[in-house]
């Protein structure tokens, strides 16, 4: 009986020696990496934080469209200021989505071509003795969509991207190979996996916290050698946003007073709005200089009234620009056609609305039955880096947009302008592989052979004997 408890003794602890150095393979990798990639339609990509405390101004991301080697490509979108926890989200997009359970939503620059393309994401590491920027490759993808017959070794075959809710999507946590799936709101339904039949489903829930989505401005990279950081006290932050406009207040005689625009800081540090300049208007611009010391609270709002500024905003047509200092405009409310008594034109979720809840300097809340926006759905625009789309994609966007307006909820709610915080799915702890189970215990059984190798001859021999 001692000799049963020692054999299964020694097999337990060479089963726990292996587990950890099974699991230790499996965690290593990048604290940041590439989810969710859509690249045909409504372009999307999805980048997920595998360790906390994981700084996303450290990462860049580059796109070229053809299939090269990803340490090749130089980066251009530099990621904004903030800190993931494991499991949250970063969703880039072309157009306004659901934005499931990113914590941040920004703004996708790349137009991602169909035939063949790379993505890549890289992270910026400290300056090498002579001051030159030092990127490291941390993750990337490329597609191509070859004839019918044809084979392709890139890691997307774009050929099966079906239908508008398609994506690509890959578990961070094992780094696994890239799957195919449908997303319908926050669920996508993936193929079966090698050797199943069932098809998975991920479901991200969505839970409004302050913003629902910011989409943030970014910078380009300077890959020249010395200082790359932009001059000033606002060198690499975001610049603020316009997230709700008053045009038309309540009553009479009172726009000269009570009109405001609102502007949001998404920085996790005071941003310095001297020197900027508000317009108003659409073909007849009113602009309004902001005076020097106005500063906006880190993850602050500021709301600036028609009183202090004399900026006037039609009733019938208007839109709202914050211009830099070199007076480049930076960020733009949609325009809108007539504004409702009382109602104010806010932003949520990437969307502009009109609401009977004012928020002035707070989170916005959307009051009303959210069916078509006044003039459709349209994203926030902001100084990006690359061109703008090419003008054969316009019908189509327009197209996606009235779809994207449509299908927002026909029921009365309140939306309040958050971004969520709620972490993507964390899979439980890694089984350990068959394979390894089979060799510890074929190692454990043979060692046992080996140290009671004598008494199994006696007993073999007493048993031939009998």
């Amino acid at each position: 009986m001692k000799r049963i408890v020692a054999f299964f003794g020694l097999s337990l602890v060479m089963i726990l020696c292996f587990a950890p150095l099974t699991v230790w393979a499996q965690a290593d990798g990048a604290d940041l990496v590439i989810r969710q990639i859509k690249v045909s339609g409504e372009e999307q990509v999805v980048l997920q934080a595998t360790s906390d405390g994981v700084e996303l101004g450290d990462y860049w991301m580059g796109y070229v469209s053809q299939g090269v080697d990803p340490n090749t490509i130089v980066p251009s979108l530099r990621l904004p200021s903030f800190t993931l926890e494991a499991g949250q989200a970063v969703v880039l997009l072309s157009e306004p989505a659901e934005t499931c359970d990113a914590v941040l939503m920004m703004e996708l620059p790349f137009d991602f071509a169909v035939t063949r393309g790379t993505l890549v994401l890289k992270q910026l590491l400290p300056p090498d003795n002579s001051g030159n920027l030092i990127f490291t490759t941390r993750d990337s993808a490329d597609w191509a969509k070859p004839s019918a017959s044809a084979t392709t070794d890139a890691k997307l075959d774009l050929r099966r991207e079906s239908g508008a809710s398609t994506m690509w999507y890959r578990a961070p946590e094992q780094q696994a190979a890239w799957r195919v799936g449908s997303l319908e709101g926050c669920t996508l339904t993936l193929a079966p996996a090698a050797g199943t039949t069932e098809p998975e489903t991920i479901t991200w829930t969505v839970e409004a916290v302050e913003p629902v989505a910011i989409i943030e401005h970014v910078n380009e990279v300077e890959t020249a050698s010395g200082n790359s950081a932009i001059p000033g006290e606002n060198a690499g932050l975001a610049p603020p946003l316009i997230t709700e406009l008053l045009p038309n207040p309540q009553g009479t005689g009172t726009d000269a007073s009570d009109e405001y625009i609102e502007l949001y800081n998404s920085n996790d540090t005071t941003f310095d709005l001297s020197g900027f300049i508000l317009q108003t208007g659409l073909a007849t611009k009113h602009s309004y200089a902001v005076p020097s010391g106005t500063i906006i609270a880190p993850r602050g709002f500021i709301a600036l009234y028609s009183r202090d500024t004399g900026l006037s905003m039609s009733n019938t047509s208007g839109q709202a620009t914050l211009l830099d200092r070199s007076k480049t405009a930076v960020t733009q409310s949609d325009p809108y056609d007539s504004a409702p008594d009382g109602q104010s034109w806010a932003l949520a979720n990437g969307v502009w609305y009109w609401t009977t809840k004012a928020t002035p300097a707070v989170t916005n809340v959307i009051a009303q039955p959210i069916v078509k926006p006044a003039t459709g759905v349209k994203k926030l625009t902001t100084k990006a880096s690359t061109t703008k789309k090419a003008a054969a994609k316009t019908k189509a966007a327009s197209t996606k947009k009235a779809k994207a307006s449509t299908t927002k909820s026909a029921k009365t709610q309140e939306v309040l302008a958050a971004s969520s915080n709620q972490p993507a799915r964390i899979p439980g702890p890694v089984p350990i592989h068959p394979g390894v189970l089979a060799t510890v215990l074929a190692c454990a059984i043979g060692y046992g052979v080996y140290v009671y190798r004598k008494d199994i001859a006696n007993a073999i021999y007493k048993l031939r004997k009998h």
